[in-house]
């Protein structure tokens, strides 16, 4: 044999190879019912008819509505107080914790200086001006002032 019948054989396997592969593996992946059985049990899943899920879901619907009182009065919303923080370099926590209680923004001063402690922040805490809000959790804070992406 010489070198162009071999190559032509080569081809023609590498060929006959790839059409095979794409027909096996463009075949729809048939199970049967003891692998879906096995698969709803494996998982705590169960089948319903669509108009057995609907029933249940309108049921349920009915019954959420009932428990609800049909009050028509809502409460007015919660005021939110905004405070404009600044920081100085070589400020301590404990100063700033003690304004932004002062400005009725966070309820516990303590509060807000154990966690930036608890959580390694206070060498982080960047001089600065920084609008605070009443809604914000010590995280949000925290993340405001030290310029951090955590």
């Amino acid at each position: 044999m010489n070198r162009e019948a071999i190559r032509g054989f080569a081809l023609g396997m590498l060929l006959s190879t790839s059409i095979i592969g794409i027909i096996y593996y463009q075949q729809p992946v048939k199970s049967t019912k003891a692998q879906l059985d096995a698969y709803l049990q494996k998982n705590e899943l169960v089948v319903l008819a669509k108009t057995e899920y609907q029933a249940l879901k309108k049921a349920a619907e009915t019954k959420a509505q009932a428990a609800s009182p049909q009050t028509t009065t809502t409460a007015p919303p919660a005021t939110i107080r905004i405070y404009r923080l600044v920081i100085n370099k070589g400020d301590v926590p404990t100063k700033f914790a003690k304004e932004l209680e002062e400005a009725k923004i966070i309820s516990d001063d303590q509060a807000l200086t154990n966690y930036l402690n608890a959580h390694q922040l206070t060498g982080q805490i960047r001089p600065g001006t920084y609008e605070i809000r009443s809604d914000m959790k010590y995280e949000e804070i925290a993340r405001m002032i030290t310029h951090s992406k955590r």
